[in-house]
């Protein structure tokens, strides 16, 4: 499948169009921390070849889009970046799907806040304040937080992937903001469930070593999402060899949930 790229307002986009006419709403793909568009290159395909029009973006400072000045970066919020998940939106002009990774579960609950989204699929999502896991983690605030050695990463972030596979993906991440960071480890970033509308879905992993299953469970209770737990698959489960399985889950859930 063709994938189209443009850059709005600063944000890199791919997308790739449904097959034939779209039989399902749009899907907006978002990536998690130190990474960028680039880690939905499976599911951006399987879900365009299933009737939805797909997209994915990069958010600043990631790759693709554009960079803000570093000590802007640094204190950076992941509210604020809903903005651009709003460029991406605005640019389909259709409320949309939201299926989001680890810390982008954050940008796409803060989204739903204030505007419609038809369903949203969170995977290993990272843990609002409401949940919480609070533990005491210094991160310094002056500078963007650095990228993990590939022993580290390969341990962590893509710990169900091939050695291959693992360099591939470590070669394109990037630093990351670090209020974003402290936001995350800390669950220090609060969301109004009662201001957000439709069905959703949580993915926890079993082998997950950054998100564990159990919080994800009670996310899923304070949130009233369905709940789904997969054996045998580690945090970044949308890489990994399996994807294809959880995919499948998470399209034969948009059929019964969206319309």
């Amino acid at each position: 499948m063709k994938v189209e790229n443009k850059t709005i307002d600063g944000v890199f986009i791919e997308h790739v169009p449904s097959e034939g006419s779209p039989s399902g709403p749009p899907i907006v793909f978002v990536h998690g921390g130190l990474q960028g568009s680039w880690a939905w290159e499976n599911y951006l395909p399987y879900f365009a070849a299933a009737g939805h029009d797909s997209y994915a973006f990069s958010w600043f400072n990631h790759r693709g889009s554009q960079d803000l000045p570093e000590d802007q970066f640094t204190l950076r919020s992941m509210a604020d970046t809903v903005e651009e998940l709003e460029t991406v939106v605005d640019h389909i002009g259709h409320a949309p799907i939201l299926i989001t990774h680890s810390m982008g579960a954050l940008v796409g609950l803060k989204y739903a806040e204030k505007h419609p989204v038809l369903a949203q699929v969170h995977i290993t999502p990272a843990i609002s304040a409401e949940v919480g896991l609070h533990p005491n983690t210094a991160i310094d605030l002056t500078q963007p937080t650095d990228i993990p050695d590939f022993e580290t990463a390969w341990q962590t972030v893509f710990e169900g992937s091939p050695e291959d596979d693992a360099r591939r993906y470590y070669a394109l991440l990037c630093r990351e903001s670090a209020m974003a960071i402290k936001e995350t480890l800390s669950t220090s970033l609060r969301v109004d469930r009662t201001r957000i509308d439709g069905p959703s879905l949580v993915i926890a992993a079993e082998n997950d070593v950054i998100v564990p299953a159990e919080a994800i469970r009670r996310s899923a209770a304070h949130f009233g999402s369905d709940y789904l737990f997969v054996r045998g698959r580690s945090h970044n489960v949308l890489l990994e060899p399996g994807w294809r399985e959880t995919a499948e889950r998470i399209n034969t859930w948009l059929d019964r949930h969206t319309w």
